[in-house]
């Protein structure tokens, strides 16, 4: 028999349904922002151009967010203005960064916290930019749109966990430049902050409408809070404090209580490590064996080192801790 004509190297036929069931949030984020743009933009679906009061003028898709729309009554808007575009360029730089930052994000902290941070991101950078433009400017009219909020969310969200992690830059897209996350974090407050006030103060009515730096910030600040709120935020992150402090989905008494257990189960592995059993513990052979030299290259390496067959071992190794008989976690 050759090898392609084996059961398991045959294609696969998958239906829709099987394609729906493994999305994740991340796609179906990615996959509402791209049919939202497409639908506006190829097929004209919503859209109007938007005159101001010093003869500036811009195309401005329906669905973005401000305070005349607000008052009204559109309250959606504080929602839909996150999947709304202006330009090729617009989607696809918020897109990039909301990809290659939110799946880690999201296998790091899971869906809820995942879409915690997306749209607590989007709403508080919505109010600090309308916030901003109303009060400095007098501005009510004019919507804002985009993801841009989220993805700054997100990326400060990752940059609290890993700040010590380095990731390549690129200045211009051409020159490679290597950073800390946090610093680059730090960068990235900086310029939006810096634009933020040339815009609002220097451009005019309409090239100020098409950028929402304000809402970068208010989405970043966000991000880092909520981390805060669940347990980072203190000594660097790495993946083996993050695999041991898992930190809970909840707040306040119940937060401190899973905390407390994952401590117990730290010290119950250790004892599983340092003391010889018979028969032996299959739990302590994974980690032994398996788990620290991956541990250790992400100590020397960083976590991004890792290969897809490592990430999977390390889940697999949590989920053999978690039934360990005898614990209650």
């Amino acid at each position: 028999m050759g090898l392609y004509d084996r059961d398991y190297m045959r294609p696969q036929n998958r239906t829709f349904l099987d394609v729906l069931r493994g999305l994740n949030a991340l796609h179906v984020i990615i996959w509402a922002n791209i049919i939202v743009f497409v639908a506006q933009y190829l097929f004209g679906i919503g859209g109007q151009k938007m005159a101001f009061e010093d003869g500036s003028e811009t195309f401005m898709p329906y669905g973005g967010v401000s305070v005349e729309s607000l008052a009204a009554g559109h309250v959606w808007t504080a929602l839909t203005y996150m999947f709304v575009h202006g330009s090729l360029l617009h989607i696809g730089g918020n897109l990039l960064m909301i990809y290659f930052v939110g799946k880690r994000v999201l296998a790091l902290l899971g869906t809820r916290n995942f879409l915690n941070i997306y749209f607590l991101s989007g709403l508080v950078g919505a109010a600090a930019e309308l916030f901003i433009r109303a009060y400095a400017k007098g501005d009510m009219q004019t919507p804002i749109i985009g993801a841009s909020a989220c993805g700054f969310g997100l990326f400060m969200a990752l940059a609290v966990m890993f700040p010590q992690e380095e990731i390549t830059a690129l200045i211009y897209f051409i020159f490679p430049v290597k950073l800390r996350l946090w610093t680059m974090a730090m960068i990235m407050l900086g310029l939006s902050v810096a634009m933020g006030l040339f815009f609002l103060f220097f451009m005019n009515e309409a090239e100020a409408a098409t950028w929402a730096n304000f809402a970068h910030l208010g989405g970043a600040l966000t991000g880092w809070y909520y981390l805060r709120l669940i347990g980072y935020g203190g000594s660097p992150m790495t993946y083996e404090r993050l695999w041991r402090e898992k930190p809970s989905a909840t707040f306040g008494r119940r937060q401190q209580m899973v905390k407390a257990r994952h401590r117990r189960l730290s010290e119950d592995l250790e004892l599983d490590l340092d003391t010889p059993r018979k028969p032996s513990n299959p739990t302590a052979d994974i980690i032994r064996e398996e788990v620290d030299p991956i541990l250790e290259k992400i100590s020397e390496q960083g976590m991004s080192s890792l290969t897809d067959d490592e990430r999977r071992t390390l889940e697999r190794a949590s989920r053999e801790i978690n039934r360990i008989p005898g614990r209650n976690l």
